[in-house]
């Protein structure tokens, strides 16, 4: 075996076991974190939470609202199982092969956004660039006919939900339209299911994890509290 070869294999033993080491890290500072931290208590502080990531990193959503309040947000995700991801990667297998090859398809998942504003909830959706694409909003009858049920934490979903922590939740809600119900996931969390957007998956920010906790949670109850039919067990209800 030369010593190249050998110089590989041992750089790529150091890659993933320091990957390895910094997961474990962050999953017990996860833990402390929840032992440690009064969700209820954190409450009192989530206007400050919320204000302070609408007036920086999602500064957008208030220019979409154009002036209306802005009472809870969350992040909505695509209800994406293995099975569509599978037939996405024939589909773009097939239509890279009807340009021979010269131009490679990949279909992506773009970030999505709750808004209850007063009786409404605003569902935004972003295109490849970031920019919005969509501004839907569900009245109240929509809202009543509309349902919530919690995911079992597996497979992929699981492993997002505990960049977070172990205690977080997902959700999946549907929500009545004139045609076909539009299924989505959201979590106990600020958090995206996939991973362009997620770098908070190595971020050992303990505090900044506390606030999408907090913002995500007010979110649910917020939403329960107006709608019984969506109304789900999570930290703060």
């Amino acid at each position: 075996m030369s010593s190249s070869v050998i110089f590989i294999i041992v750089f790529m033993i150091v890659i993933y076991g320091g990957i390895f080491y910094f997961m474990q890290l962050k999953k017990k500072k996860q833990k402390e974190m929840f032992q440690n931290t009064d969700f209820n208590a954190e409450m009192r502080n989530v206007l400050t939470y919320k204000n302070k990531f609408l007036n920086s990193e999602l500064s957008f959503l208030p220019k979409q609202m154009e002036g209306k309040p802005i009472d809870a947000f969350n992040y909505a995700n695509m209800n994406y199982s293995t099975k569509d991801s599978i037939k996405d990667g024939i589909k773009d297998s097939l239509k890279g092969m009807a340009t021979l090859g010269t131009v490679r398809f990949h279909t992506v998942q773009t970030p999505k956004y709750f808004i209850l504003s007063g009786a409404d909830l605003h569902l935004l959706d972003t295109d490849t660039e970031g920019e919005i694409s969509n501004h839907l909003v569900f009245d109240a009858a929509r809202l009543r006919a509309s349902s919530i049920s919690e995911v079992p934490l597996e497979g992929v979903i699981k492993a997002f939900a505990n960049q977070k922590g172990d205690d977080v939740k997902a959700y999946r809600i549907s929500l009545a339209t004139d045609g076909s119900p539009i299924e989505l996931i959201m979590f106990s969390a600020l958090l995206f299911t996939y991973a362009n957007t997620n770098a908070s998956a190595f971020s050992l920010n303990v505090q900044k994890n506390i606030e999408e906790i907090v913002i995500a949670n007010d979110f649910l109850k917020k939403l329960g509290e107006r709608y019984p039919n969506l109304k789900v067990s999570g930290l703060l209800n």
